[in-house]
């Protein structure tokens, strides 16, 4: 599934994403002080402007032919949280909660964007019982959502734990020398740097998946289909390490409900190789260049005992996850009513004024 709006030419990821651990941010791969780049950082409360402004930033690069990244918000997959423009070395972003950005060089690396100086206050505070209601139940219900997460991440470890005797790790181990034997080239000499996303997120449109991205980095395409999620990672981590190892920038998309574990997809778009895992809820709508059946490195006989606490394990994880989901969808709901009176209290004249701004400023003269 993709995000809204979603232009079918540009990269497209969450650095963002609501996870077992809470709400997890990777906004620190925005940009590189030490490196030249520079942060926009936009402040204003919902409704205020600040995706509108960031859509304009990507569609301004878009016309110049410049390569940019989207970044998307998994609480509202049609919202912007961010632009990366390497070009550049610049990058926008939505710095308020959850995923909140302070300036580490202020004045020097980062720019504060102050939408709030647009906004009417005293017309906000007309309604500051029902804003301050709809943000504290708002709040509610990321919580349940994450707690309902986290339900659903000890199922499914809990049945890891029993599948993975069943691992057969030489064999897996050999498939993985042999695997980046075959896809990787010789080393350049220098480390290549690994760099994290978010492709996929729990939402409240259900589980997005950012699959033309994949697709338009990739031309080789290798689909790990694990049915367990139990050693698609470890294939994927191994092939990333030896890549950076060899001096390829490497692109590894975290997975939401092990986002300090086994990653989701890996891509070295310098060679155009991806590998991506699917399972019977991910299920990928292209051509691979090649399928691996991850069941070959599972001892089947064990896995036939197991198949009662598989089929309660799996049924089970399910009901959690869709609670979750829902749970989303439901604080959706209530940011979009709370937008509204933010909306009411926009002087969105002004907004447009500071957004052309901060426009030419990124831009500047160069074409």
């Amino acid at each position: 599934m993709n995000a809204e709006n979603k232009p079918s030419n540009t990269p497209c990821f969450f650095l963002g994403a609501n996870t077992p651990r809470g709400f997890y941010s990777l906004f620190d791969e925005l940009y590189e002080p030490e490196d030249g780049w520079r942060l926009y950082i936009i402040k204003g409360g919902p409704g205020t402007g600040k995706s509108t402004l960031m859509k304009k930033v990507a569609a301004e690069c878009d016309r110049r032919g410049w390569y940019c990244e989207r970044i998307y918000c998994s609480s509202d997959p049609a919202s912007l949280d961010a632009v990366i423009i390497p070009h550049r070395k610049i990058s926008i972003c939505d710095g308020t909660p959850p995923h909140t950005v302070e300036p580490r060089f202020p004045g020097v690396s980062e720019v504060f964007v102050d939408l709030g100086r647009c906004r009417n206050d005293e017309k906000l505070r007309e309604n500051a019982s029902e804003i301050i209601s709809l943000t504290l139940e708002n709040s509610r219900e990321h919580k349940k959502c994450i707690s309902f997460l986290k339900a659903a991440a000890a199922v499914s470890n809990n049945l890891k734990a029993n599948i993975l005797p069943a691992v057969d790790g030489v064999k897996l181990q050999r498939f993985s020398e042999s695997l980046t034997g075959k896809e990787l080239g010789n080393a350049s000499g220098e480390r290549g740097r690994i760099h994290r996303r978010f492709i996929s997120a729990p939402t409240p449109s259900g589980l997005v998946v950012f699959y033309d991205t994949f697709t338009e980095l990739c031309d080789r395409r290798i689909v790990l289909d694990d049915a367990f999620g139990l050693v698609s990672g470890a294939i994927m981590r191994f092939v990333a390490l030896e890549a950076a190892g060899r001096g390829y920038s490497v692109t590894e998309c975290l997975s939401p409900m092990t986002p300090d574990g086994a990653p989701f997809a890996v891509m070295i778009p310098e060679i155009g190789l991806g590998l991506i895992a699917a399972d019977r809820q991910y299920s990928c709508p292209f051509e691979a260049a090649r399928t691996v059946n991850c069941s070959r490195f599972l001892n089947r006989e064990e896995l036939k005992k197991l198949r009662n606490r598989i089929i309660f394990g799996r049924k089970t994880y399910d009901e959690f996850m869709n609670e979750a989901l829902e749970k989303l969808n439901n604080a959706k709901q209530l940011h979009d009513k709370l937008e509204k009176y933010y909306i009411g209290a926009m002087d969105f004249g002004k907004v447009r004024r500071v957004s052309a701004e901060i426009i030419k400023e990124i831009f500047g003269d160069e074409k």
